[in-house]
């Protein structure tokens, strides 16, 4: 996957924000030509894009979740380890040590 983006010369990041940017100038040239020519059925062209754009956040979004459980398990074991120190220290303050008092 990362292979996949050095090869094309492309952040995951940049390429939706130029879709993103995309998707927003053709709905305001919509919007333009709504306002401008007293035309309501060009506000359908921004809706196109608005569904566009849900499209590809939602598409980006199934590839992601798919990528995800695959590092998340190469991790565990990790996690997994630290969250067992973490209970051991957690265990440790939480029993007080008691001092007989003198007299």
């Amino acid at each position: 996957m990362v292979s996949r983006f050095r090869e094309s010369g492309k952040s995951a990041p940049s390429a939706l924000l130029r879709t993103s940017i995309y998707c927003a100038a053709l709905a305001g040239v919509f919007l333009y030509l709504a306002l401008a020519r007293h035309e309501p059925l060009y506000s359908i062209g921004i809706f196109a894009m608005f569904v566009l754009y849900l499209a590809i956040r939602i598409y980006s979004a199934r590839r992601i979740s798919g990528i995800m459980p695959r590092i998340l398990g190469q991790y565990e074991p990790r996690i997994a380890e630290l969250e067992a120190r973490l209970h051991k220290i957690e265990g440790d303050k939480s029993t007080p040590t008691e001092k007989e008092p003198t007299a």
